[in-house]
């Protein structure tokens, strides 16, 4: 059961956010619950590659679609247009699978002095 709902047996309305929705696993998590019965909200930063992947759910699911354009490089400032975009709708699930990479090359999390900077 996912919050009081049987598996695949959604209300209408719901929705499900997905972060880094134009490629690889949060691609994929789209279209198969859109295929189990969730509307989906699609959250990237190429808005053709958004409106290419909200249009191919809709035709191969028929489920609804929405799209929040944002770049998660960036600043706080991204999650008011975030919070723009799911006004209003019953979000039910949330896959966070947006990738950053904060520096070049890897790093230890503890090696770094000040997790809120750019770069540590």
């Amino acid at each position: 059961m996912i919050g009081g709902w049987i598996w695949g047996c959604f209300p209408p309305a719901l929705f499900l956010v997905v972060t880094g929705a134009t490629n690889g696993i949060s691609k994929a998590y789209a279209h198969e619950l859109a295929g189990r019965g969730l509307n989906i909200v699609l959250i990237s930063r190429d808005l053709s590659k958004l409106e290419h992947e909200a249009k191919a759910i809709e035709r191969l699911h028929g489920k609804s679609t929405r799209v929040i354009q944002v770049d998660f490089t960036g600043g706080l400032e991204i999650y008011e247009a975030i919070a723009a975009g799911l006004k209003d709708l019953e979000i039910g699930v949330l896959i966070n699978s947006v990738g950053k990479q904060y520096a070049p090359g890897l790093r230890k999390l503890l090696d770094c002095e000040d997790f809120a900077k750019v770069s540590c």
